[in-house]
């Protein structure tokens, strides 16, 4: 039976590796940075705060639900044209997002930024665990953690950006992009073109643990988006600067590197379930002490929610890719795609209630949704399923 987990033997494989990670940086930097000058975008736009979320929900939601089809058609295609034509597109349509000069063009180039977050991930998330050579879940966390910098250092960097350039000058974030296309038209990993194969019978069997997984990294992106677009509109509304705000994102994303790399290496130790039901649990429990506290502690508390919120970040490609284990772009477009437009989605909503009763409030509401990822944990498997006596996918 053919491998459906192959190994790399290039001696480059860290350095090809390290450079899809630095990609990853660059692409989430391109379709997250968004958050960190929100404020004055809608001040400029003259949106009202009702309406933030939709802007959330074009960049990550409607892209997203792509993913599964970007997916299954990188899996047919091979190569790597995804990974390099997604970066492309998230670099052309981030760096216009200052030139926008009303809301509906603003929501068009969110969208065409969200298309090419949907080409660029499944097929470089299977390229990662084909990388991979013992410790996947680890392998995955090296390049989420690409991600996970993008997302918390570029809402700094726009924001730095914007109070020295202004919003027209966002176009020099594409400059870095350009080069990073360059270097992954050498260095990128290239998939076997896999022949298509039927998917009506494996979302049958496996359809109550593809729902749990959907679920559940919905509500880990009801997380991260909703403190990402709510905390800096609140922190800007009590009075605070524009950086502050940025920096509170900032903090709460980059110390979830750490959970991310941790939670990557506990499953491999320990098993999955126990680091997904951490995950929840801590990440209600860090939002509402945050919510409670005031000074240098809202700093610390969003540093910690950002760890427990991270750290399924590799276990839910995992379980995703051997749900599917002829189908791993698929896949992960599924659970990384559908998953996050469902949490961008809820944000949406959730933006009505915060211009109806208050930015806090919507954050309770984020507090109580984090804990029903607990019975979702549960439902979903501890390990693959197995054929044989053996891993689904391995050699017999």
């Amino acid at each position: 039976m053919e491998d459906m987990h192959p190994r790399g033997t290039e001696a480059g494989e860290p350095v090809r590796l390290g450079v899809l990670s630095w990609a990853h940086f660059m692409n989430d930097g391109y379709v997250n940075y968004l958050p960190g000058i929100l404020p004055v975008l809608l001040e400029r736009l003259q949106v009202p705060l009702a309406l933030a979320g939709s802007l959330i929900l074009a960049v990550q939601g409607l892209g997203s639900l792509l993913q599964p089809v970007a997916g299954w058609w990188a899996d047919r295609r091979g190569g790597r044209a995804f990974i390099i034509g997604g970066l492309a597109l998230s670099a052309l349509g981030g760096s216009v997002i200052g030139m926008a000069p009303t809301y509906w063009i603003l929501i068009a180039v969110l969208v065409f930024a969200g298309l090419g977050n949907a080409a660029f991930h499944p097929q470089a998330l299977a390229g990662a665990r084909q990388l991979a050579r013992h410790r996947e879940g680890l392998t995955l966390s090296v390049f989420l953690v690409g991600g996970e910098l993008g997302r918390s250092l570029w809402p700094t960097l726009a924001g730095l950006v914007v109070a020295w350039l202004g919003l027209q000058g966002l176009w020099v974030v594409a400059l870095p992009g350009a080069l990073t296309l360059l270097l992954l038209a050498r260095m990128a990993p290239s998939l076997p073109a896999r022949p298509t194969q039927p998917l009506g019978e494996a979302f049958r069997s496996q359809r109550w643990a593809v729902w749990a997984l959907v679920g559940f990294v919905g509500l880990r992106a009801l997380v991260s988006y909703g403190v990402s677009t709510f905390v800096p509109l609140l922190w800007h509304a009590k009075g605070g600067s524009l950086l502050g705000g940025a920096s509170l994102i900032t903090v709460m994303l980059g110390v979830g590197i750490a959970g991310n790399l941790a939670g990557g290496g506990l499953a491999d130790r320990i098993g999955r379930r126990p680091v997904l039901v951490g995950s929840s649990v801590f990440s209600g429990l860090f939002l509402a002490l945050f919510l409670l506290a005031s000074g240098a502690w809202l700093w610390l508390l969003l540093g910690l929610l950002g760890m427990a919120t991270f750290a399924t970040a590799a276990v839910t490609m995992l379980v995703g890719q051997d749900l599917f284990p002829h189908h791993h772009s698929m896949a992960s477009g599924l659970a990384l795609g559908v998953g996050n437009a469902a949490g961008a989605a809820a944000v949406f909503l959730l933006g009505f209630v915060a211009g109806r009763f208050g930015l806090v409030a919507a954050l309770w509401w984020i507090v109580v949704l984090a804990f029903l990822g607990v019975p979702l944990a549960l439902a979903l498997p501890e390990r693959p399923a197995t054929r044989g006596g053996k891993p689904a996918g391995q050699s017999a």
